[in-house]
């Protein structure tokens, strides 16, 4: 099995997780950390009114708008309900609706703890399993699993990404959300009303509690904030203790110099090349995405047949890697390379639902049609990763940009990059639309001078610049600031 390394980068006000395999990029994930709550987060509240006539609670959790904790949601084992609460109280609670518009978040006392294949409900004696899970051997076997491996006063719901799990799978996630839960306990007792005690919104709890396999080699992480928090996940993670993790040194990004970033920017584009010279293109549109298989350059040692052949497997292979990183779901036609011999278009076929298997996300694949074209769906799961990278240009509305985010990422890698080298100032020419964008991303200049002090970065606006192209330059001092140039 090949070995995961999952790094872990931090920039400004947002975050990025990325996956390799073998040096493949397979999973990347942005999120923003500008500290807003999140479906999940824990607090600790102080009850401020009780209202029997609407058989609500509201709770001050130190949001903008005090939060709606309905007479439903008291916490497992209150036989009083809401007469059990007076204003004044502190009291546990999780985010289950966010704030929108003039209505503050609504909260519970019912805590849940969601892991790949479990969701952990402490203080309830409760076992469920997922509808969706339908084979009833199977479902007794699960829930008897489940049933063995947990507690007094242990709820769990057995999810639908269950169904090939062992008896120490299940109990191993089951440690792992239970210490979860215990370290917010102790959180809390610590905690001021009104503070945050557990949050499942930073990227390296997300990403950590989908990795409980024991396929992950080495995680990397940029700054000394995330290592300690990766640290203490690994402690209580199983498998763990064999994962090493490494904080990142150096004057260069951690994503540049991992290659990782030219990957992302691979996402971007329709075209996807495949060794030896051949390609894919990938479109979407409304009702489907069409992926178009070329030989390109690749010609083979072989006969045509065989060429061909080993072409689309590469291709299948690639395709079911793509859809995943992408984020795509839906409907898909592919349109490979003809082949004339049916065990070819059969084996072609088997191969694609194997490697679309590896991403355990709900698929279906149909065989070649005579036509040579082959369809399959896939249950997209999560974000889009191209609505993070990308946005509507600016300028036409129909074309494509990068984000602001992603303009960040290539600035300060680019800039990293030319001060390593002995610059003392870097110049980066882009756009002056993505000028203006890249400059008002707060604390840009600040990230890069946390690596060289006395550096200086300039945003220079260049009408002649197209869209997603940016020229970086070094120049030493003293150098003449050209007019219109934003420094960061």
């Amino acid at each position: 099995m090949a070995k995961k390394i999952i790094y872990f980068d931090k920039l400004c006000d947002f975050s990025v997780t990325a996956v390799t395999e073998n040096g493949k990029l397979t999973d990347c994930r942005f999120a923003s950390e500008d500290g807003a709550p999140a479906v999940g987060d824990i607090y600790k509240g102080k009850v401020v009114n009780v209202l029997e006539g609407m058989q609500a609670a509201f709770v001050d959790c130190g949001l903008e708008r005090n939060c709606y904790l309905s007479a439903d949601d008291l916490a497992y084992g209150n036989t009083e309900g809401l007469a059990a609460l007076k204003a004044g109280d502190e009291i546990m609670v999780q985010i289950v609706k966010t704030p929108c518009k003039n209505k503050g978040a609504k909260v519970t006392q019912k805590l849940s703890f969601v892991g790949k294949t479990l969701i952990y409900l402490p203080g309830t004696d409760f076992v469920g399993i997922s509808h969706s899970l339908e084979d009833n051997e199977l479902r007794d076997s699960l829930l008897f699993a489940a049933k063995k491996a947990k507690r007094k006063k242990d709820g769990l719901v057995i999810r639908n990404s269950a169904p090939f799990c062992t008896y120490d799978q299940i109990s191993a996630e089951l440690n792992f959300l239970r210490k979860i839960y215990e370290r917010t306990a102790e959180n809390y007792k610590k905690a001021r009303p009104g503070e945050l005690v557990y949050t499942d919104f930073t990227m390296p709890v997300r990403v950590m509690r989908d990795f409980t396999e024991y396929d992950v080699a080495k995680i990397v992480v940029s700054c000394p904030e995330q290592m300690e928090e990766v640290k203490e996940l690994l402690s209580i993670l199983p498998g763990g203790k064999t994962i090493k993790a490494e904080l990142h040194t150096g004057g260069r990004d951690l994503l540049e110099e991992a290659g990782v970033l030219a990957q992302i920017k691979e996402v971007c584009s329709p075209r996807v090349e495949l060794e030896g010279g051949a390609y894919l293109v990938i479109e979407r549109t409304e009702a489907l995405t069409s992926i178009d298989v070329n030989t390109g350059g690749f010609t083979g040692d072989d006969s045509l047949e065989y060429t061909v052949y080993q072409t689309n497997l590469a291709a299948a292979r690639e395709i079911a890697r793509q859809v995943k990183l992408r984020g795509l779901g839906g409907l898909f036609v592919v349109d490979f390379i003809d082949m004339e011999q049916p065990s070819h278009r059969k084996a072609l076929c088997d191969e694609l639902e194997k490697s679309l298997k590896a991403d355990r996300a709900p698929h279906r694949v149909l065989p070649m049609s005579d036509f040579g074209l082959m369809e399959f769906t896939r249950k997209r799961q999560g974000t889009e990763l191209s609505s993070s990278v990308l946005k509507p240009c600016p300028v036409c509305g129909f074309g494509e940009d990068y984000s602001e985010n992603f303009y960040a990422m290539l600035i300060y890698a680019e800039a990293l990059k030319i001060l390593s080298g002995g610059a003392e100032t870097v110049c980066a020419e882009l756009s002056p639309q993505a000028a203006e964008a890249a400059a008002g991303k707060r604390g840009l200049g600040d990230e890069v001078r946390k690596k060289f002090p006395e550096a200086e970065v300039y945003l220079i606006p260049d009408g002649t610049k197209k869209s997603r192209e940016i020229k970086c330059r070094g120049e030493k001092r003293p150098f003449a600031v050209p007019k219109g140039a934003f420094k960061l």
